[in-house]
């Protein structure tokens, strides 16, 4: 069973063990924590081999890796200097799904939503929820906008 977050599985590690430690069988760990028995005798396994820091070390995924570095640079740059827009999208503010099609676009490479915010995080950059920015709107325009619409909702 996957976890999305690192933490979270340590966590359950952590727990397991304790459970045991507090008297419990196996079996009600495994019932307690929902976990497979070769799971829980993996985890018992790295703790009397490494204790609690052979059970608390991250785990490493086996991705291979999709994207140069060179691609990843120019991903950052992209991102950094340039709007969806410039690539054919009509929109002006990036986002997870945009950069997955950028991507697919240029070199061919599929993506998921989260392997792309782990090559954002993994590029110093963080993604954040785009807001709208009346501020740089240019206020004769908005006014005009408000007209036309408030006469199309009259007719």
């Amino acid at each position: 069973m996957g976890y999305k977050y690192q933490q979270q599985y340590i966590r359950r590690r952590l727990e397991a063990i304790k459970y045991l430690h507090d008297g419990k069988s196996r079996q009600e760990v495994m019932d307690k924590i929902g976990c497979a028995r070769q799971t829980l005798i993996t985890w018992i396994d790295k703790y009397c081999q490494g204790g609690l820091k052979a059970l608390v070390t991250p785990i490493k995924s086996k991705r291979i890796q999709r994207l140069s570095s060179e691609q990843k640079e120019e991903i950052k740059r992209m991102l950094l200097e340039k709007k969806p827009t410039d690539y054919g999208i009509d929109r002006q503010i990036w986002t997870g799904k945009i950069i997955i099609e950028v991507v697919q676009q240029r070199w061919g490479i599929e993506l998921k939503d989260s392997r792309t915010y782990d090559i954002l995080k993994e590029m110093g950059l963080s993604h954040q929820k785009a807001h709208r920015d009346y501020e740089n709107s240019d206020p004769k325009v908005q006014k005009e906008f408000v007209t036309t619409i408030k006469k199309n909702w009259q007719n």
